[in-house]
């Protein structure tokens, strides 16, 4: 009985800290809600009635069509409300602070699950509104494949909040956090994955990359999965500086495989936490 209570009694101040988290950022939450339902009915139902677009062929298509944005969602949200749980602690001189009831490690853990909460509170009301979307459009059942989709969306934003949790481990301030870590995501893989199939072409996949394992999002969707994963697109057009034609050949990675792909999120968001509190415990509040 007494090991209960003081179980609850360590729990309780973790608790009310993600409660408190929840509170202090709920205008933050608003806004992506409202963002979210926008992007769902702007891609799921306002463009459908342009008589120039199409409906997608089937309800998986149509699926797959609405999450090419599903990255930039969870991105965003991320680095928004993850880059302030470890170094707004620092920037406030929160550690000068003596806690009688909440040591610094409870306070760390109860803000990143308040956060957590909030933004698979957003990623699960889009995959929501585009379910009854394609269900009013397609009818019945909903293809189970979106919910694999959800699922590995779920990890995806674990991943990234776990990536920009060990930035906010050493970084002086949120603003700063916010900035590198956005353009690490956005530019920095994506450029260093172009240079990479550029030069290794298929002889080297690019699994080191955040942004090309959130492909997965929509690559598990594909029914058959695509086989091969590796493509190669050419473009070409008449008129050379000497005449004739000319031709340029791009390669791209489509996907990581399904097990790969999921092993590397879970490695990825294990080995950033693990670094996340190397580095928190060196630096203490």
């Amino acid at each position: 009985m007494e090991t209960r209570k003081d179980t609850l009694t360590g729990i309780k101040p973790i608790i009310y800290t993600i409660v408190f988290e929840i509170k202090k950022q709920k205008r933050k939450f608003y806004f992506f809600i409202v963002i979210t339902i926008l992007i769902a009915f702007l891609l799921g139902y306002i463009l459908q009635l342009i008589p120039s677009n199409l409906l997608a062929d089937s309800q998986l298509d149509y699926f797959s069509n609405s999450l090419q944005l599903i990255s930039y969602l969870t991105l965003f949200s991320a680095c928004l409300f993850f880059s302030g749980i470890i170094c707004s602690e620092f920037n406030k001189k929160t550690g000068f602070i003596v806690f009688p009831k909440i040591n610094k490690y409870k306070l760390i853990i109860g803000k990143y699950l308040g956060n957590l909460i909030l933004v698979i509170t957003i990623i699960t009301i889009y995959y929501c509104l585009l379910a009854l979307l394609g269900f009013y459009y397609y009818g019945g059942p909903i293809n189970p494949l979106i919910f694999y989709s959800y699922g590995v969306a779920i990890l995806y934003i674990i991943a990234l909040s776990s990536f920009v949790t060990f930035f906010s481990s050493f970084m002086r301030s949120v603003n700063l956090t916010i900035i590198l870590t956005l353009i690490i995501l956005f530019m920095g893989f994506s450029i260093a994955d172009q240079i990479v199939v550029l030069v290794f072409k298929d002889n080297f996949e690019p699994l080191y990359s955040l942004a090309y394992l959130g492909t997965l999002i929509t690559g598990i969707l594909n029914d058959p999965f695509p086989d091969p994963r590796y493509i190669e697109l050419t473009f070409g057009g008449q008129g050379g500086p000497f005449g004739g034609s000319v031709e340029f050949t791009f390669g791209q990675w489509l996907t990581p495989a399904i097990g790969m792909g999921i092993t590397l999120l879970i490695l990825y968001l294990i080995g950033f936490f693990i670094l996340a509190a190397i580095l928190f415990k060196r630096r203490q509040l």
